[in-house]
């Protein structure tokens, strides 16, 4: 059995096989003295790494390739722990803390710094298992999309308590639309989560012939059952058409190869789960009202038109919560599927094998109580916890620490003497 994110009161919560890791302290992990305090959820062991950085320029025009060579520092055992209200921690011998908030810390890497990521994995541990006493090639660009999609499900789960409309709809679309991203580290391949409507945009292009349809004889229309309206949705002939042969439409974009599949889907895909069904409805009436998406990318999107988020009716936004909620679900569920139950019988205690380090990242997103949330701390020139775990509810909770307060508002009493 293995833990799985569910669905309950709007919010994705945490389920656990047992009462794990629960009151007891300062047990050893094994006979060496190399121990945790078992008052955490989960813990993991790794180690840090050693790494070098390889820039190829092929040509002036083209952007670097930049290769990163990396090797497990077996002279650095890690040890990683969550606890709730402290997130994802490294910690010590006895369970004493070393390092605070890993998760604020990643969430605090400078979009695309190579050099900050190889600080982060090799102070932290690489996200995968590697071989020892070698050097494993791992492409730069594939390390920071791996770890933008960590930050995504990080910030959707924090918009979704915010209530932030906009903020869900960035994230699920760069969740959804963004390429998957693979890893080879010798016969193990590694990659971000396929949601399977990502694997039918991406490739469906099934029109069905329509023309025979006796609704289509007589009213030029035909009807789909549809999830996001909750009723039969009738779609003009001549538009399925127009888009099925790619012809011109007055709707921009509706040329583009996501569209062109989407509508493919939105009439074809009968026989298909109801969540993948509602993610299809829903981006339907989206791009045919508001806006066709054209392009994505970490942090935001493009369209062929403007898109007015003022214009999205709360219909949509009703919708983007339940949308999040599968997303973040799907990221959560790929990403803890090889974690496991483990009993030791020695000491009667419960725990979970938590085998690789972005296991046990993305277990601590499963492990964030229901109103928890990442914020960025407000004081500009933060070296300390930028981004720290706060109750939602703590609309007042603006800055990471009192040293952090005390600094920023040093900064605005200067500023209004000048």
């Amino acid at each position: 059995m293995r833990p799985h994110v569910i669905i309950n009161n709007g919010l994705c919560k945490s389920r656990a096989i047992f009462h794990l890791l629960a009151g007891k302290e300062n047990e050893v992990m094994n006979d060496k003295n190399f121990g945790i305090s078992l008052n955490t959820m989960f813990q993991h062991e790794g180690y840090g790494c050693l790494c070098a950085k390889d820039t190829i320029n092929t040509s002036p025009d083209e952007v670097p390739t930049i290769t990163l060579k990396i090797c497990p520092d077996t002279s650095r055992r890690l040890l990683f722990s969550y606890a709730p209200k402290d997130g994802l921690n490294m910690t010590g011998i006895a369970g004493s803390v070393r390092e605070k908030n890993i998760l604020g810390k990643l969430l605090a890497l400078p979009t695309g710094d190579v050099d900050k990521h190889i600080e982060f994995i090799e102070k932290f541990g690489f996200l995968y298992p590697l071989p020892e006493n070698e050097y494993t090639a791992i492409e730069a660009k594939a390390l920071i999309e791996i770890i933008n999609r960590i930050k995504s499900t990080i910030r959707l789960y924090s918009c979704i308590n915010k209530k932030d409309y906009k903020g869900v709809l960035v994230q699920v679309v760069y969740l959804l639309f963004s390429p998957v991203t693979k890893i080879q580290i010798g016969e193990n391949v590694f990659s971000t989560c396929s949601h399977k409507f990502k694997q039918l945009i991406d490739s469906y292009n099934l029109f069905p012939d329509l023309s025979r349809e006796p609704e289509v004889a007589a009213n030029g229309t035909y009807s789909v059952d549809d999830a996001f309206l909750g009723k039969k949705n009738a779609v003009s002939i001549d538009f399925y058409n127009a888009v099925r042969s790619g012809s011109d439409t007055s709707l921009q974009g509706s040329k583009g190869p996501w569209f062109k599949h989407l509508m493919a889907m939105y009439i074809g895909c009968r026989d298909i789960d109801e969540d993948t069904r509602f993610l299809i409805d829903f981006f339907y009436h989206l791009q045919i009202e508001v806006s066709v998406i054209k392009e994505v990318h970490f942090g935001g999107f493009k369209t062929y038109t403007a898109f007015k988020e003022d214009t999205m009716e709360d219909c949509f936004k009703n919708a983007l919560l339940k949308i999040a909620r599968i997303v973040v679900a799907e990221e959560i569920n790929h990403n803890i599927r090889g974690i496991h139950p483990k009993y030791n019988g020695g000491k009667l205690i419960a725990t979970w094998q938590v085998d690789m380090f972005i296991e046990a990242l993305y277990f601590s997103i499963f492990y964030m109580r229901n109103g928890e949330m990442y914020k960025e701390c407000e004081n500009p020139h933060c070296k300390r916890d930028k981004y720290f775990l706060v109750e939602a509810t703590r609309t007042n909770k603006h800055y990471c620490c009192e040293q952090c307060r005390n600094a920023a508002g040093a900064q605005r009493y200067r500023k209004r003497q000048l």
